[in-house]
């Protein structure tokens, strides 16, 4: 049996757009706007995809391809560290994505990832086996703006509302930049958390610092800003001049706050991260959200999750999928290769410790 749908790649801008406008869970990552900016400072080709059915309905998959000697060996939607992919437009479902993921699979490319957008994940799971090879069950937490400020306020835990009242007596100063401005600021309180999170994990500094520079460095923020004019707020909160949190929220259709770090000794005491997203969900809610994505969790007894349910949001399980051409093993080998290397590191750090 032949398709019931026609693929155009690159997907043409107009249509792009009017599927853009259809989609009410859209982010500024499912943007061409953003998948330009990826191309530009990541070194990728667009290798987007428009879906056209015989009713008419379209819908548009955005996704980058890495090509090496004039081959695409990867296309991914998106790659790791620039948000949210998955298919554009309005209600999609799980036929839909069915038909998606049969043309995918199809192809001939080594390797194609695939992160969707958390609200799509009901539509993903339905059609996308959680048993599959190359699938792996995700959670990401966001909160609904329906009904605005106030009502959003009133769904908060009486620990997230006693959080901000306590923070806005620290006489705190907040400052929110879209130029990048603020970045220095953000990465020096990165570097700190960085350097946190390696003590939690039992890792030598330095396996942290590789990490969070590959995920997180300082000039492709930069040039992010200056290509998504007003699309990537800082907010930086200072207690007495010193930073003592940021968060970095990438705003669209929808906000989605991204990237998070702090001065945990001073953050803590304080409540500054509490202050900083009513703030940012205050600012989603002005400019006519209607939701404010809180990026990827652990499960629900991951203190992360906990936080981020303080302010209303909802779990929603999503499944990230890769497709690989070659054999399983082969393409498990570099993980597994750098898992040892891990593990191996980690058990010196304890010794050493």
């Amino acid at each position: 049996m032949g398709k019931t749908f026609d693929v155009i790649s690159p997907a043409p801008r107009d249509a792009w757009r009017q599927a853009l406008a259809a989609d009410r869970n859209a982010l500024l990552s499912h943007t061409p706007e953003w998948l330009d900016t990826i191309c530009a400072v990541g070194g990728f080709t667009d290798a987007s995809r428009l879906y056209v059915w015989p009713s008419g309905r379209a819908l548009v998959l955005p996704m980058v391809g890495k090509r090496v000697g004039g081959f695409t060996v990867a296309e991914d939607s998106l790659p790791e560290g620039w948000g949210f992919g998955g298919l554009v437009g309005a209600d999609v479902t799980a036929a839909e994505v069915a038909d998606v993921m049969a043309d995918l699979v199809a192809r001939k490319i080594l390797r194609q990832h695939i992160c969707p957008n958390c609200l799509q994940g009901d539509a993903w799971r339905a059609a996308v086996p959680a048993e599959a090879a190359g699938v792996a069950t995700r959670n990401a937490h966001a909160i609904d703006l329906d009904g605005g400020i106030d009502a959003v306020w009133k769904r908060f835990s009486d620990n997230a509302r006693r959080g901000i009242r306590k923070a806005e007596k620290q006489g705190l100063d907040v400052e929110c930049d879209t130029t990048g401005r603020l970045l220095g600021e953000f990465d020096t309180l990165w570097q700190m958390s960085v350097r946190r999170w390696a003590a939690q994990r039992h890792e030598p500094v330095w396996l942290g610092w590789l990490r969070g520079r590959r995920l997180n460095p300082e000039s492709r923020w930069k040039q992010m800003a200056e290509r998504m004019p007003g699309g990537v707020a800082i907010w930086v909160a200072r207690h007495q001049g010193e930073p003592v949190a940021a968060t970095a929220i990438l705003r669209g259709p929808n906000d989605h706050y991204t990237r998070g770090a702090m001065h945990k000794d001073l953050a803590g005491p304080t409540r500054a991260n509490f202050l900083l997203h009513w703030l940012a969900i205050q600012d989603a809610c002005k400019r006519g959200a209607g939701w404010y994505q809180m990026g990827q969790s652990g499960p629900a007894s991951d203190p992360v999750a906990r936080f981020k349910e303080n302010f209303g949001a909802r779990a929603y399980v999503f499944p990230e999928l890769q497709l690989d051409m070659v054999p399983a093993g082969v393409t498990a080998f570099p993980r597994t290769a750098a898992q040892w290397v891990l593990d191996m590191s980690r058990r010196r750090h304890k010794d050493a410790a």
